[in-house]
């Protein structure tokens, strides 16, 4: 026999195999090619029941309906992005949380049912589902809590491809789905279920702002429609009674009406979702856009952008997921649910794994004349990172804690949570670039732990208390000062107390400065004892004493005033970043071993003062070194070493070369000897 008909026959069954698992029967359609498929597609309702865009009382689109179909949403809703306020979601490593921020109280709370240490589950506050989207929808893709304390809503059970693309039947009385129904405005608002064009929107129609301003108005089910512009909502849930039954005949014409747009729509009554497989940078930046603020910034167009995206790569290019959405977050030793490998895809793995490393053309870190020993103490963010560490750490603003993306015009560095970056911390063992923010709560101290209070009953309970009055803030309430003339005379004399503020000197201005935060300060105790007597009365009598947590500080009420104690939940919550990624040539330590091993260097040397809420004239401080871990005294034996590298290194290369000449010369004279020692035989 032909001996290639033999290897056509040993390879008939690997190519069988190989067709086999790209065409696995399954229930939902796919085209298994890398073009992207053109989505004219029927819409259907939260019910599963085709809509037909003509009609005036048309119900607005579901995307677990009609984007379910096809694909699987039972799957993708537990994806890393859509699990963030349940605890369904990956527990590794340390993210950003989700920051409950309350100015008339002076809270700013990082959740999380993750279970990260440092965070709060919101359950375990009292914080419903109901109250986090509304908190935070802003910038929920949906699923998670937006579908609410039910699992109503569920994509049709079809058993094959062809079942996936006929109507569904329509849901019957004693159905599990309704049997289960969540109470309250849940029943009005509908789910917040994930709409998939949030991040798949290829031609950026969607507009955030809708989706924002729909979920604000209690349109749950209705946010997906508005947002992508297929029809126009007009009503709000929000207007609506608890009480109103939207089962009732008459709820129709009160419940939020939908009006798709005409030239939305085909003749055959299919819309065109103009549907990207891979979302697009800009997708990605509407919750992960992180700027700087403060006086000493430059302006935001002298800034570069990460030098992957630079370099025409994507974020997708390494944030990576399959059809069950568990996107690769890229951090080494990060295992995949899917069992795929997904090293390559971390800094390390990319640009150093010999074996599966080089993605993209990715180039070989080369870091020629660095000890390895840095390879051992430092991520590769720690130096490559972020924004190079100064005098102290920049204050920022992040798309998930200060609502980036939205129209605003309250935007700068007093916004609450105060948040600043870089810190380097040991992560792992190695020193890396975190985001740090300081938690401030009102709590019960017992038993030595400290538990945050529901946010909205300390308002219920303080505000009479505190004051706050519209359009101002817990910290300008609580420490509000007026210098009086004898004051100002304390501070500066009489006469000079007398001239106008504007013709005094700099110095002269600074005394006032801080005799107006000594002030402050004292005025905040006296509040915060009054407001500690106050919430004491709404504690069970179990021996629970209430706190308030803020600045890396906790305050209780002591004999009539208020006493500063440390406590671990002041604590900051910190957690790593890597972008955005600057250039090879603008690594910290590339121009100088000095950018970092000095006694002046602003990667150890820098200062964190704890932020918050509570006006304190003396937050707490630690140095970068401090924070790190790091020995004083090995540290500057460390730093005392490098002045004299140089020259020890001229001096050694010199030792060496005496060295050498005197073995030349004694090289020499001994073939001279065995020279001689030779003719004598």
């Amino acid at each position: 026999m032909n001996w290639r008909l033999l290897a056509v026959a040993a390879l008939l069954p690997w190519v069988g195999a190989a067709a086999w698992a790209a065409t696995a029967e399954t229930r939902f359609s796919q085209t298994l090619s890398r073009s992207d498929y053109v989505h004219w597609i029927e819409l259907y309702d939260a019910k599963g029941d085709q809509i037909d865009p003509a009609r005036p009382d048309a119900a607005p689109y579901s995307p677990v309906h009609t984007c379910g179909r096809c694909h699987d949403y039972e799957a993708i809703r537990h994806g890393y992005h859509f699990s963030t306020g349940s605890t369904s979601g990956d527990s590794s490593r340390r993210g950003e949380p989700w920051i409950w921020t309350d100015d008339r109280t002076g809270t700013q709370i990082p959740l999380s049912a993750r279970g990260w240490p440092g965070t709060y589950d919101p359950a375990g506050l009292g914080i419903s589902e109901w109250d986090f989207v509304l908190k935070f929808g802003r910038h929920l893709a949906g699923g998670g809590p937006g579908e609410g304390p039910s699992a109503a809503g569920d994509p049709p059970a079809a058993a094959d491809a062809e079942d996936a693309q006929k109507p569904a039947k329509p849901a019957k009385a004693g159905d599990k789905a309704q049997a289960n129904a969540p109470a309250g405005r849940w029943h009005l608002s509908g789910q917040l279920a994930i709409d998939c064009m949030i991040c798949h929107a290829k031609d950026r129609s969607y507009s955030p702002e809708v989706w924002s301003d729909q979920i604000a108005s209690q349109n749950f089910a209705w946010a997906p429609t508005a947002a992508l512009g297929l029809g126009r909502v007009e009503g709000k849930v929000s207007a609506l009674p608890d009480d109103l039954d939207a089962a009732a005949a008459d709820a129709k014409d009160k419940l939020p009406k939908t009006t798709y747009l005409p030239h939305r729509v085909g003749a055959d009554k299919k819309v065109f979702f103009d549907v990207v497989r891979t979302p697009d940078d800009r997708a990605c930046y509407y919750c992960h856009t992180t700027r700087f603020t403060g006086a000493e910034v430059a302006p935001e167009w002298t800034h570069d952008e990460d030098v992957h995206l630079r370099a025409g790569m994507t974020c997708s290019d390494c944030h990576r997921n399959g059809i069950e959405h568990q996107t690769v977050r890229g951090f080494e030793g990060e295992t995949s649910p899917s069992g795929q490998p997904v090293q390559t895809l971390s800094c390390r793995g990319c640009h150093m794994d010999e074996s599966g490393g080089g993605r993209l053309g990715a180039p070989r870190a080369v870091h020629k004349g660095l000890p390895l020993v840095h390879f051992d103490k430092l991520a590769c963010t720690a130096c490559h990172s972020g924004p190079r560490p100064g005098d102290k750490p920049v204050q920022i603003l992040t798309s998930m804690a200060h609502g980036l993306g939205l129209p605003a015009h309250h935007y700068g560095e007093k916004l609450p949570p105060a948040m600043v970056a870089p810190v380097y911390l040991q992560a792992g063992g190695a020193l890396a670039p975190h985001r740090m923010v300081w938690p401030a709560f009102w709590g019960a101290l017992k038993d030595g732990e400290i538990a945050p209070l529901n946010p909205d009953k300390v308002y219920d309970a303080l505000r009479r208390t505190l004051r706050v009055r519209r359009g101002s803030n817990f910290t300008a309430a609580v420490s509000e000062v007026k210098l009086t003339a004898a004051d100002k005379a304390k501070a500066l004399g009489e006469e000079r107390a007398a001239v106008a503020e504007k013709e005094l000197t700099g110095e002269e201005k600074a005394k006032l400065e801080e005799l107006t935060a000594v002030m402050a300060a004292d005025a905040f105790r006296k509040k915060l004892a009054e407001a500690l007597g106050e919430l004491k009365k709404t504690l069970p009598a179990d021996g629970s004493e209430p706190v308030y947590v803020a600045g890396g500080r906790a305050y209780r009420a002591a004999e009539g005033a208020v006493e500063a104690f440390e406590h671990a939940a002041a604590e900051p919550y910190a957690w790593q970043f890597a972008h955005d990624v600057r250039p090879a040539r603008d690594a910290i330590g590339a121009a100088s071993c000095f950018e970092c091993h000095a006694d002046d260097s602003k990667y150890f040397a820098g200062v964190v003062t704890a932020l918050g809420p509570a006006p304190d004239n003396q937050p707490p401080q630690s140095t970068m070194r401090q924070l790190a871990g790091h020995d004083p005294l090995m540290h500057k034996a460390w730093n005392l070493s490098f002045p004299g590298r140089t020259a020890f290194k001229f001096f050694g290369f010199a030792s060496l070369g005496v060295l050498a000449l005197v073995l030349l010369a004694y090289s020499a004279l001994a073939v001279v000897a065995i020279a001689r020692f030779v003719r004598r035989l």
